[in-house]
């Protein structure tokens, strides 16, 4: 079974390549399979370490659940078991999570990609009991924790991660949404049991705060233009060479943001799935398709757009330099 310590290099955060004209709520198999092989086989040849599906970007609320199980199956028959694969379970209640965990264990999956419920606000009891019951209902499947702050309610204290690393063995790693202030004390109080893995934004703060402890970090909306950028930061990360991580950091951010000015903190709440997948189909690294009912493409205003297809143009410029070495 997977540890932390095989939690290494780039995660990307895959989107769920949709079929064209099957946005809408009353398709029934939206899911482009023979896409979603391509873009995995693509992936893993540019050095992706980690695959982790049906998250955010990858529409996790907007999937039935015999498309999630499709698109999975077509995940683990490309992969073969060349990369972790952490299938999203986030659901409302605990025992539909453990339903779809022993199910996408069952079809393959090496992990589970899980969220805090989607009802109430947890207490810290109540976050990290869901953990361990998960643990105990499904002991043989990791779990990765979606620690995103704006979606599950939570600012996941320190404390947090300290109780879960006493109580809830299966978690191994986690996605790191939320603010990294504390991020050195995280990884004291749980750093033994669970990867923290900071996310495209903030790779760069986390690794001057950390170092060596930072071995691994995930991306979703650079990925989706074509990882080679975000593949060598994180290489240049796990093997400590502060200077290289300097230079790729400094062109990475010279990438124009997908968001008027200004826009990006408040907007993208509101168009994570739809900017994202916007930008994978301007910069024709995949063929992401429309984003289904209900966060469709044209919910994304022009100026977005506009912003996004000029973020697409530098990506792929900066490819290049990435695609020669």
């Amino acid at each position: 079974m997977l540890t932390k310590d095989d939690i290494k290099g780039l995660a990307v955060m895959i989107p769920t390549p949709c079929k064209e004209g099957a946005e809408g709520w009353d398709t029934v198999d939206s899911v482009n399979l023979e896409e979603t092989a391509r873009m995995i086989e693509n992936y893993i040849q540019a050095g992706m370490g980690v695959i982790a599906a049906c998250g955010t970007t990858g529409e996790c609320a907007s999937l039935l659940w015999e498309e999630k199980k499709s698109f999975i199956d077509t995940i683990v028959q490309t992969t073969r078991k060349r990369v972790p694969i952490f299938a999203g379970a986030t659901a409302l209640g605990t025992k539909e999570v453990v339903r779809q965990m022993r199910a996408l264990k069952d079809i393959g999956a090496d992990g589970a990609f899980v969220g805090l419920p989607l009802w109430q606000t947890p207490t810290i009891e109540n976050a990290v009991q869901f953990y361990a019951d998960l643990g105990a209902a499904v002991p043989d499947m990791p779990i990765m924790v979606y620690a995103n702050s704006r979606f599950f309610k939570s600012s996941f204290p320190t404390i947090f991660w300290e109780r879960l690393a006493k109580r809830a063995p299966t978690v191994v790693v986690t996605k790191i949404s939320y603010g990294i202030a504390n991020l050195l004390e995280d990884l004291r109080a749980a750093g033994h049991r669970i990867n923290f893995m900071p996310g495209e934004s903030s790779i760069y703060a986390a690794y001057k705060m950390a170092g060596r402890k930072i071995t691994a970090v995930w991306s979703s909306g650079g990925a989706g233009m074509g990882p080679e950028p975000i593949v060598a930061l994180a290489d240049a990360v796990l093997k400590d060479d502060a200077k290289r991580v300097e230079e790729i950091w400094e062109d990475i951010h010279a990438v124009p943001r997908g968001a008027p000015p200004g826009e990006w903190v408040a907007g993208f709440p509101q168009y994570n799935i739809q900017v994202n997948r916007y930008q994978a189909n301007a910069a024709d690294y995949l063929k992401a398709g429309p984003s289904r009912a209900p966060y469709r493409l044209s919910d994304l205003p022009e100026g977005w757009k506009a912003a996004s297809e000029l973020r697409a143009k530098a990506w792929t410029e900066l490819r290049k330099k990435y695609l020669k070495r």
